[in-house]
């Protein structure tokens, strides 16, 4: 029997075992299959693990993350900021996963770009952080987990993995529009900081210095933090004043630090990278990026219009 018949032989079987169409069929058997799990590597103390960057769950990259996945293990991504002594922590990273680049390639470890992270297998966590503290670079070392590819929701994933697409909802009638903001509806700056452990009056994390220790990182953290949180009032006055002016899109293009500017010739108040980041996540537009700014979901038609205004005035 010649290969091409018993592959086709295999996937008859599978496509009685399973009852899914031929195509399924054919399409499950062709992916890898994962390996034996192992436990998923805890983070040390003092060191936390991010979620996803929002730009890593878009469908067609779910295929890249579930066979990279189904081939190494359990996966994290990493990036060490840029500045003095960058190839010196980069190599100190790769050693621990086995990555330096003279070792021959079919012996090297994993270790793949992905805009400005790394992907490497998740049991390296401790060692790679171990490595950057005794160097006493830690704060300058982000980790992130990666998508659950294997159990996304994409129409496209789900009909790859042979499954059927997620039922939606009849609507009863005529979409709603959805409710204004107002003060004391739209989630609190407490809310907000909850979900954004790195949010401070900075921005997203802290100004690093050289020679930063973690310790002294976490601290600095801390004390921006708190400023923040006394600017509560400032924050929601932002957050409805974005609201009333700037209409949301889809596709983050506006930069926070653009638009802190804008906002502060509109009000005629300084407004902090901080505050204005916050002020935006509370009033619902789409993000992306965390360190130290962001981009966000805004009409650039309505910026280039707030901008006129000013230097009219």
């Amino acid at each position: 029997m010649t290969r091409n018949r018993r592959r086709k032989t295999a996937i008859r079987a599978h496509q009685a075992e399973t009852g899914s169409r031929y195509m399924v069929a054919r399409r499950q058997l062709a992916e890898p299959t994962s390996p034996a799990s192992a436990p998923v590597a805890e983070p040390p103390a003092g060191v936390e693990i991010l979620p996803p960057l929002a730009a890593w769950n878009r469908p067609h990259d779910c295929r890249w993350w579930a066979e990279t996945t189904a081939a190494h293990g359990p996966l994290m991504a990493l990036t060490i900021s840029r500045g003095d002594r960058w190839w010196e922590l980069d190599d100190l990273a790769r050693e621990v996963a086995g990555a330096l680049q003279d070792r021959p390639t079919q012996e090297r470890g994993l270790w793949i770009n992905h805009g400005r992270y790394y992907v490497t297998k998740r049991e390296h966590l401790s060692g790679i952080a171990a490595a950057l503290d005794a160097a006493g670079a830690l704060s300058r070392l982000t980790f992130r987990a990666v998508p659950d590819a294997a159990h996304c929701e994409h129409a496209n994933c789900r009909r790859r993995r042979g499954k059927p697409p997620v039922q939606r909802a009849e609507s009863a009638g005529p979409a709603e529009a959805p409710p204004a903001v107002v003060f004391g509806l739209m989630p609190s700056l407490a809310e907000i900081m909850e979900q954004h452990r790195l949010l401070s009056y900075f921005g997203f994390g802290v100004f690093p210095s050289i020679g930063q220790t973690y310790a002294q990182y976490r601290v600095e953290l801390a004390a921006e933090r708190a400023r923040l949180a006394e600017h509560e009032e400032s924050v929601q006055e932002i957050a409805i004043w974005l609201h009333d002016n700037v209409r949301p899109i889809m596709k983050p293009t506006i930069g926070s630090y653009t638009m802190k500017h804008v906002v502060e010739n509109a009000i005629g108040r300084h407004v902090s990278n901080g505050e204005l980041i916050a002020a935006a996540l509370i009033a619902g537009y789409p993000y992306r990026g965390d360190h130290p700014n962001a981009d966000f979901g805004m009409s650039a038609r309505d910026v280039d219009r707030l901008r006129k205004a000013a230097r009219t005035a």
